[in-house]
């Protein structure tokens, strides 16, 4: 009898270990363990392949060309926000408010607090800005609330703009003007621009757009989430570009797929891939609906205890709370994203080699 096909993998790529999972289409399956490789997050996919179809006296060469579909899902983007290792972002902003970032809302000094520090505002403190003051300029232009130009761009000013953070070290242009959520006229204009300030100074950057990501109201939040898209979705679509690659290498034909934070899934190549911040845990989280759909279970406490960080969510009556405008590393976001708590507590924070490790 001919052996069944294998048809979907799963990955799990944590800060600590990278795990895989293999189904095969009757519904057997195998899960394989590496340890994680931060400077090449492929290989240690690749690794625990190999350790997870040596179960089946297989390897990636025979199964990977077979696959009908991957998903991915790992915390590497979330570790560069939590740790301020992403790409050197400029910002581009309305003239006055380039204070707006590193300032947030106030809540943003306290997210995460037990509530007797959360009382005393000695104890708030606000974590690093992702961009700099020196890598902010403002321009001058004003759309007012219901989205009329009251001041056009001063486009002069978005020239020497985008000078000036080239020459402050920028690999990426972010560009969020107040109001642009209602008229993307202005935001269109700086970021036309801004590509040809660019190409003529003879630089290859991208710039990113609020209008074009994250057209939605709250400009902290929206500031926030267009930045995250350059600072650290960026380089994890360039170490996604890795780890696909590495798959075709061995014949695979799939389109890699992460998982989202509204419990989908999207391409690797998906423009909006900030989406994907934190793809390991909910991916836990539609796995505890599903097994609770199958064992006859409505009301579930689903925890994620790994080797960096303990994740907790709730599903009460079979359905998850979604919310619209989430803080995540103590950012405020305009993304949907399952609701879900991370304390620094996985079994890392315990666990040492002597007595006297740390």
């Amino acid at each position: 009898m001919k052996d069944a096909r294998v048809q979907v993998m799963g990955i799990d790529a944590g800060g600590t270990m990278t795990d895989t999972f293999f189904v095969k289409e009757n519904g057997s399956f195998v899960v394989g363990k590496a340890q994680s490789n931060p400077e090449d997050e492929s290989l240690a996919i690749y690794n625990s392949s190999q350790d997870a179809l040596s179960h089946w006296q297989s390897d990636v060469s025979k199964v990977y060309p077979e696959l009908v579909t991957c998903v991915y899902s790992g915390t590497a983007m979330l570790n560069r926000v939590v740790q301020r290792r992403g790409m050197e972002v400029g910002l581009i902003c309305n003239k006055g408010f380039e204070q707006m970032h590193s300032m947030g809302r106030a809540l943003q000094s306290y997210l995460g607090y037990a509530l007797e520090e959360r009382l005393h505002i000695n104890t708030h403190k606000y974590d690093d800005p992702l961009i700099p003051l020196k890598r902010i300029r403002g321009v001058t232009e004003r759309t007012d609330v219901k989205g009329q130009v009251v001041i056009p761009v001063r486009q002069e000013e978005v020239k020497v703009a985008v000078k000036e953070l080239l020459e402050a070290g920028a690999k990426a242009i972010v560009i969020c003007l107040l109001q642009s959520h209602k008229n993307a006229e202005s935001e269109r204009i700086v970021r036309d621009i801004a590509l040809k300030e660019i190409e003529k100074l003879g630089k290859n950057i991208p710039v990113f757009a609020s209008v074009d990501y994250y057209p939605q109201r709250k400009e902290s939040h929206r500031m926030n989430t267009t930045i995250l898209e350059a600072y650290a979705a960026e380089p994890s679509r360039q170490t996604l570009s890795k780890v696909s690659n590495r798959f075709k290498e061995h014949g695979a034909k799939f389109d890699l797929r992460v998982m989202a934070t509204h419990g989908g899934t999207i391409s690797w190549k998906a423009k909006e891939l900030a989406r994907t911040i934190v793809s390991g845990p909910i991916g836990g989280v539609i796995g505890s609906k599903l097994l609770g759909e199958t064992l006859g279970y409505d009301n579930i406490a689903c925890s994620d205890i790994g080797g960096t960080s303990f994740d907790m969510a709730l599903i009460v009556k079979s359905n998850f709370n979604i919310a619209s405008d989430p803080d995540m590393a103590r950012l405020v976001l305009s993304l949907p994203l399952v609701a879900m708590d991370s304390v620094g507590a996985g079994a890392g924070s315990f666990v040492r080699i002597d007595p006297h490790s740390r």
